[in-house]
């Protein structure tokens, strides 16, 4: 005979006791109590005839066999979600997409309407935000990082590398030019971008500095803006030289708004990454638009892997 499946409170109270290691969190999420969570899975040890924990004072883990049936609940759970999520949207597809505001306004938007074009049947909700999305929570599809790379739970597909060089207006330079080398450079009144002078992305001046065999002790001399896109713009208007990322100055360098100073670029220890949630990894207009992300990627200047 066909076993009989234990009940879904069950195997909902034992996913979140698995995912968060407590039955006080586990409750929590689950909006019951503790002792509830207990006894639920009580029944369910019963049933199986086995231990799913070995309880601790503060904590619980998984026994061998609590091992087995949690990665199993978790394989179905994600099916499970994966075809929900190809029903809600079988008539028209809606992608909901995070980036960090740089990215989003210099890299992405200026390249949507390729996409349109080509996937007029997919939707696409745009939101620039520097804030960590949890795609578990599925209030966002898919989010564009510039990143290390490491990003558990979710997969993470390489979309390109970036590099860095310094960059002024032409007027600027038309001013206080001309610049030959990098001690040249470091007469010119410099623009940091505090949020990337204090990261390892690689995407600063320190790192600049670095590369050219300068003194670091000079690094923090000029103004501080809060941003790339405020240390870009700040340069564009002719307040001084910033550094900028490759991937956000293509239009600018093309239409002459901005003029770089030196032909060497430097690579950024972060590169560019597309991250998904598991559960929709397959689903074809998120499919369909990584492809072409990583497609315009590879059209652009320095893109290869390396």
């Amino acid at each position: 005979m066909t076993r009989r499946l234990p009940q879904l409170e069950s195997i909902r109270a034992f996913e979140a006791i698995a995912r968060l290691g407590s039955f006080k969190r586990a409750g929590e999420e689950l909006n019951v109590t503790a002792s509830a969570l207990s006894h639920r899975i009580a029944d369910l040890e019963a049933d199986l005839g086995v231990l799913l924990f070995t309880r601790h004072v503060r904590r619980v883990e998984l026994t061998l066999e609590g091992e087995r049936l949690s990665a199993g609940v978790r394989r179905a759970l994600l099916e499970i979600q994966s075809t929900i999520a190809s029903v809600a949207r079988s008539e028209r597809a809606r992608l909901r997409v995070t980036a960090i505001p740089s990215h989003a306004v210099r890299w992405l938007a200026p390249r949507l309407h390729r996409f349109r074009k080509k996937h007029p049947e997919t939707e696409i909700d745009i939101n620039a935000d520097l804030a960590v999305v949890d795609l578990s929570q599925r209030t966002v599809d898919i989010a564009l990082r510039f990143g290390g790379g490491h990003y558990p739970a979710v997969e993470t597909e390489w979309l390109m590398a970036d590099a860095i060089f310094p960059v002024v207006s032409p007027d600027y330079l038309a001013a206080n030019g001309p610049v030959r080398d990098q001690h040249d450079v470091l007469r010119l009144f410099r623009i940091l971008d505090t949020t990337a002078e204090n990261d390892e992305s690689g995407a600063n001046w320190r790192h600049w500095f670095e590369r050219n065999n300068l003194p670091l002790d000079t690094v923090g001399d000029g103004m501080n803006l809060n941003g790339t896109l405020l240390a870009v713009e700040a340069a564009a208007s002719g307040l001084g030289v910033a550094i900028a990322r490759k991937s956000l100055v293509e239009n600018d360098l093309r239409t002459g708004r901005l003029v770089r100073l030196l032909a060497t670029d430097i690579p950024t220890n972060w590169n560019h990454y597309v991250l998904i949630h598991p559960s929709i990894s397959a689903w074809e207009p998120a499919r369909s638009f990584i492809n072409w992300l990583k497609a315009e990627a590879g059209e652009c200047d320095g893109a290869r892997k390396s």
